[in-house]
């Protein structure tokens, strides 16, 4: 079912744009360290897992061999993939907070693919409460949520 502010091609444009950009993605915990500093007590650092980062990278278009994106191509890439995204989370749930992270500098270089550049797109999914809450059931259904819909676009789990 479409929602108001989601087009009827949304998903056609998002797996368009996927597809082009050879995407994939991976998840990991959303770590937070926090450094709980009690009076009169040395300071101790506490990790917490606050929610996931699924982390969608995408190729040039062209796959030429030069290990960088020429003349604005990063920018053009990460703007489909971060186009493709928004329209990915569409429905993902009110319960949790979910950002879309563009890393602008973000070239990275994929070891199982002969070194082939890729940009990075960070999707983060955490709870609107304080840091120091642990993620629960509505981080983990958007989680569910997001990558199910990454799935049926055509982007694979590595």
């Amino acid at each position: 079912m479409q929602t108001e502010t989601e087009p009827a091609n949304a998903p056609i444009h998002a797996r368009d744009l996927f597809t082009r950009h050879s995407a994939r993605y991976e998840v990991s915990p959303y770590i937070v360290v926090l450094d709980d500093r009690p009076e009169d007590a040395p300071p101790s650092q506490r990790r917490t897992v606050a929610g996931f980062d699924v982390d969608v990278y995408a190729s040039r278009t062209d796959h030429a061999s030069a290990v960088s994106f020429q003349d604005g191509e990063l920018r053009k890439t990460l703007d489909d993939i971060c186009a493709a995204c928004r329209e990915t989370i569409a429905g993902a749930g009110e319960s949790s907070t979910i950002e879309i992270i563009p890393l602008d500098s973000s070239l990275v270089l994929n070891v199982q693919s002969h070194l082939e550049p890729e940009a990075m797109v960070r999707i983060r999914i955490s709870h609107p409460g304080g840091l120091d809450q642990l993620a629960g059931a509505g981080e983990e259904q958007a989680r569910a949520y997001i990558e199910q819909r990454l799935h049926a676009l055509g982007v694979k789990r590595t």
